[in-house]
């Protein structure tokens, strides 16, 4: 049995550390073991600088725009890298405006804060590109000037991360949280594939988070997931199931791992709920397409941005080391690195998993060989 230790969720850290900084709590210490994500997090949360940079960081840009929004006397100038600041945030502008927030986008894309007391109150927002939109209003209440009624327009999409934010905002203040399950999802699809047994420390299965879905994967892939007081322990058992379609609109980030694991276990596999991908650091539609390409795997049923199948079950390794990239993003850094557990393979920008996952090469034992 191979013990794991996993990183801590950032979703629920994020939110945490920004709850701490509205009801001017005690931030946890700074810890350099963090994802870049949550470094990001706290880095906006206690700048005294009037511009803060972001990077990558879209959990940070979101919830720190309307954060410092609500921060009478405050003034601040968010900004992200080139991709980020290209990603939808519109939404969330339009209703934090509603309740008489002053932000002002600047040429370069950056938005420029002058914080006041906002009103709260009803506020209509759109989901249908992140949930991250309503997440942010429903953090920054405890500074509106009444309670805040939140309608939707549209479809939502990763709702269970609204939930996670509704319920962080009416638990008691704990550090640290709960390990990561998402991340937690790439080990239980290597166990999955090459059989062996790992104990996944710092999981349980009552958790806040909605990417613990994919324990009821158990028997389209062939595992089962069983707690003790350290963790998850995950173990094999037979699947035979050969066609398996998942709706990936409630955890899209599970969607490249899984797609990795289909492949390896040479079944069809249809997947949809794709609407975000698109929007994400990378355009991580397009790069799965292209990566089924590079596998020489066909794409049908095809749906820009929505869905797509394949069927894998001819599908088989090549001897020769194929070269490919993460495109600057830890999920597809991560698909990769399921691939080549079978597939020999050479990676570009494997550096980019710090973003979620700090520790994970080391970790994973160098199935993948990396560039210098």
């Amino acid at each position: 049995m191979i013990k794991i230790s996993l990183p801590i969720s950032k979703s629920i850290a994020n939110r945490y550390l920004v709850r701490c900084a509205i009801l001017n709590e005690k931030l946890p210490d700074f810890d350099e073991n963090w994802s870049d994500d949550i470094k990001s997090m706290y880095n906006l949360l206690t700048s005294k600088n009037e511009l803060i940079n972001v990077g990558a960081t879209g959990t940070a840009f979101r919830f720190g725009i309307a954060f410092w929004s609500a921060k009478k006397g405050v003034n601040k100038i968010i900004t992200g890298d080139d991709s980020l600041i290209k990603r939808p945030i519109d939404p969330l502008i339009n209703s934090l405006r509603e309740m008489g927030a002053d932000i002002k986008k600047m040429d370069n894309g950056s938005f420029k804060i002058s914080g006041k007391k906002l009103s709260g109150g009803e506020v209509r927002v759109d989901s249908s590109f992140s949930s991250q939109f309503e997440s942010a209003l429903i953090l920054i209440e405890p500074l509106l000037s009444s309670r805040l009624m939140v309608s939707r327009k549209g479809f939502t999409v990763s709702y269970p991360y609204i939930e996670m934010t509704r319920l962080i905002c009416k638990s008691p203040l704990r550090w640290p949280p709960e390990s990561d399950w998402s991340n937690a999802w790439l080990w239980i699809c290597r166990s999955t594939i090459t059989k062996q047994e790992f104990l996944l420390e710092g999981l349980n299965k009552k958790t806040l988070q909605g990417d613990s879905i994919c324990m009821k994967w158990s028997n389209f892939f062939g595992f089962e997931v069983q707690e003790n007081k350290l963790g998850i322990q995950v173990n094999q058992k037979p699947s035979k199931y050969k066609e398996v379609k998942i709706d990936f609109l409630l955890c899209p980030d599970l969607v490249q791992v899984s797609i990795a694991m289909a492949i390896l276990l040479k079944i069809k596999f249809s997947c949809s709920g794709l609407q975000t991908l698109a929007h994400k650091e990378t355009n991580r539609f397009e790069a799965l397409i292209n990566a089924l390409k590079i596998l020489e795997i066909e794409v049908f049923d095809l749906e820009v941005n929505e869905s797509f199948s394949f069927d894998a079950s001819n599908w088989a390794p090549n001897k020769e080391t194929v070269r490919v990239s993460s495109l600057g993003d830890h999920r597809m850094a991560f698909f990769w690195a399921i691939i080549g557990l079978k597939q020999p393979i050479r990676i570009d920008y494997p550096e980019t998993v710090s973003k979620s996952y700090p520790s994970f090469w080391n970790q994973w034992d160098g199935i993948v060989n990396r560039l210098n």
